[in-house]
């Protein structure tokens, strides 16, 4: 007799501006996952359906699954076949943390498969080996904002806080593609005092802004010298992008790695907010899409 148990990972928007891979606020657009035992094949596969549904891997190269299995092989578990049904609203490959929300998934499909629950520390512990970054796998676990860091000992250490009332994510979405590798890539290996000392100050505000709703901060507080100059040349008409301004447009960054662009709205003018974003990617040859969110605040939920 086959069981079913669902796990849902919200997508992520990281850095904020300033925040390199520090910073990343959970989105309430979503990958679930269902999971039946008892499939009728003698592995575990993968039925997914939803956005970018044709490029996710049906089988062991599945990014959930290869979890899984990390998981399972370092916990010595093997389990019955398994048909993972799943259904995405994450473009890939876009800066909304796709890939953490993906690894986040596989390590809570485990946790179903084996019923078995895991520990802070273990949870990112076998997420960490996938991903070296915590801030969009914090955000997936926790949902709300959330500050990351890294101890000496190879530990995160975060901390999750509640965004004020009153503003709504705006995701400006082009039509490509730009592997975090890429943009990664992009960077330079040293940066000035200056332009560190630059992105700590706003770092900081950043925060407290978000916390307190001190909205009048975020334009300056967001802008940025470690990431997004260098990204620009990836992304026709980023530059553009973040300087446009409109009525009900609070502040503006690259999503991630990009190339998606986040913008904070309020309430009342996000969908216009976004049509103007979108137009200034169009005008730069560039076709975008425009999905008005909310701030995730559950992280994954089980169910």
């Amino acid at each position: 007799m086959s069981t079913r148990t669902r796990v849902r990972v919200p997508a992520s928007t990281a850095n904020l501006g300033p925040g390199f891979d520090a910073l990343s606020m959970a989105l309430a657009v979503y990958l679930e996952v269902e999971v039946q035992t008892g499939a009728p094949d003698d592995k575990v596969r993968v039925r997914a359906s939803g956005v970018d549904a044709g490029k996710m891997p049906s089988g062991s190269d599945n990014l959930i699954v290869r979890v899984l299995d990390r998981v399972a092989a370092h916990r010595g578990r093997s389990f019955r076949p398994a048909l993972l049904r799943v259904t995405n609203q994450i473009p890939l490959a876009r800066g909304m943390g796709s890939s953490s929300t993906a690894i986040i998934a596989g390590i809570s499909c485990y946790e179903i498969l084996a019923g078995e629950e895991l520990s802070e520390d273990e949870v990112f512990g076998y997420a960490l080996e996938f991903e070296p970054h915590p801030d969009n796998l914090a955000a997936a676990v926790y949902g709300g904002l959330t500050i990351s860091a890294m101890r000496d000992d190879g530990k995160p250490v975060v901390s999750r806080v509640e965004v004020a009332a009153g503003i709504r994510p705006v995701l400006v979405i082009p039509e490509f593609e730009l592997s975090t590798e890429k943009a990664r890539s992009a960077l330079p290996q040293n940066y000035s005092r200056a332009d560190a000392v630059f992105n700590v100050q706003r770092s900081a505000l950043v925060v407290d802004a978000m916390i307190a709703g001190k909205w009048h901060l975020l334009p300056e507080a967001m802008k940025d010298r470690l990431h997004q100059p260098y990204r620009a040349g990836l992304i026709p008409g980023l530059e553009q992008a973040l300087s446009f301004r409109c009525e009900g447009l609070v502040a503006a960054a690259l999503s991630g790695a990009g190339p998606t662009v986040l913008a904070l709205a309020m309430a009342d003018a996000a969908e216009s907010v976004g049509a103007g974003i979108a137009g200034v990617f169009e005008r730069n040859g560039v076709r975008a899409s425009v999905k008005v969110s909310e701030i995730d605040t559950f992280g994954r939920v089980f169910s």
